[in-house]
């Protein structure tokens, strides 16, 4: 969660708190799990700078190359099982949101108010 107004003056301050916090490299990774079963983890890296919305779950262009890659290299025609998890449903998911909150304040999926290649990563 990357809210903490009153600690942090800056969204990169905050992301690199929580990543140093929890000894990771990235706020987003992979796990496999079992034969050909991958879990993957998708987080939000900026809540200040929002555009439109503080609470929209954003993954910047270098987490959605690296999730594009790990599509890629995991992929169902050769066995491959992902699950893919993040705060806010991924666009295309059919996951139900609060229609009269997230969707009129612009953060009902991952990358909701984002440009139409960014949202359209997930589908």
């Amino acid at each position: 969660d990357l809210e903490g107004l009153d600690e942090f003056d800056t969204d990169e301050a905050n992301l690199k708190a929580w990543i140093d916090c929890f000894g990771k490299d990235t706020p987003y990774f992979s796990k496999y799990i079992g034969d050909k079963t991958l879990l993957v983890g998708l987080s939000t890296v900026r809540f200040r700078d929002a555009p439109y919305s503080s609470h929209e779950c954003y993954a910047d262009d270098i987490q959605l190359e690296w999730f594009q890659d790990i599509v890629q290299k995991h992929s169902h025609e050769d066995g491959w099982r992902i699950c893919v998890f993040s705060h806010a449903p991924i666009m295309g998911s059919n996951l139900r949101v609060l229609q009269n909150v997230h969707v009129t304040n612009g953060c009902a999926w991952m990358n909701h108010c984002s440009d139409s290649r960014n949202r359209s990563t997930f589908i």
